[in-house]
């Protein structure tokens, strides 16, 4: 009695996170049969996964948020929560067809999943993409330290085993997560998330590289610093979206994982 009443309650709830996402088209739109084979699934390839639906519609409202971030940028993408990958997982699972099919309704091409180690761009490039493009989506001023919900996903959701991002002063980071879903340990600063690189890469311009160095050199001339969990954070995994295929993966500092692309 008190089970059913519990998966009344979140099944309530699920469907209130629905009513007022900027993704309810998209979130109607998906299979039940999908949150079914997650829900039988997901516990085997991620282990200590919540299986209720409130926690399957915030994953698959995380996914739809990457989904939206591979058609803005229109380049490969890597995606920052292992919560969200879970139902990429699941769904590719039970039908690629029908996701392919989805995504080329809601978001204008297939998404094929591709390992991390098969993306030529390399993940933390395509990780750095997907953090600059949430950012904008969110109206986040591009290289400030602020970690749009994408990336915070993980965190919210105590994933376990997931990727908690965090935000000091001048950088972004994360902390890997333990099986309570608890960032812990020594605070990651994934490379690509450099001013520099950002530079180098053609995700920022001219004038948000010279104002992320300003920036820098006052943090550093006050002696401001943050890091480990004191800095508060997000989630990452890094399965990935773009447009390419083949070459190499950074491993687990910067929360490296299975990758995907931009079809047609």
């Amino acid at each position: 009695m008190l089970s059913t009443l519990k998966q009344k309650y979140q099944m309530m709830r699920s469907r209130n996170i629905v009513k007022f996402s900027d993704y309810r088209r998209q979130l109607v739109d998906i299979p039940n049969a999908v949150f079914l084979h997650w829900q039988a699934t997901a516990k085997n390839e991620f282990p200590g996964i919540p299986s209720d639906a409130v926690f399957f519609t915030r994953a698959a409202e995380g996914l739809m948020m990457f989904f939206s971030c591979i058609s803005r940028s229109k380049q490969a993408c890597a995606l920052p929560s292992k919560a969200a990958d879970s139902v990429w997982h699941a769904w590719n699972s039970w039908s690629p067809i029908n996701l392919d099919n989805f995504c080329g309704k809601h978001f204008g091409s297939t998404i094929p999943h591709v390992e991390a180690e098969n993306m030529s761009s390399g993940i933390d490039i395509a990780l750095a993409n997907c953090l600059v493009t949430a950012q904008r989506a969110e109206g986040i001023w591009p290289g400030r330290p602020s970690v749009p919900r994408l990336f915070a996903l993980d965190r919210q959701l105590h994933m376990p085993h997931g990727y908690a991002y965090f935000a000091n002063t001048v950088n972004i980071g994360f902390q890997h997560m333990n099986a309570r879903g608890v960032g812990t340990g020594k605070a990651h600063y994934p490379a690509s998330f450099d001013a520099s690189q950002l530079l180098a890469a053609g995700l920022i311009t001219a004038l948000v590289y010279e104002e992320m160095l300003s920036k820098q050199a006052q943090a550093a001339k006050s002696g401001s610093s943050c890091g480990g969990s004191s800095c508060g954070g997000g989630g990452s995994s890094a399965d990935s979206g773009g447009c390419d295929g083949g070459g190499s993966g950074c491993g687990s500092s910067c929360g490296g994982g299975c990758g995907g692309g931009c079809g047609s």
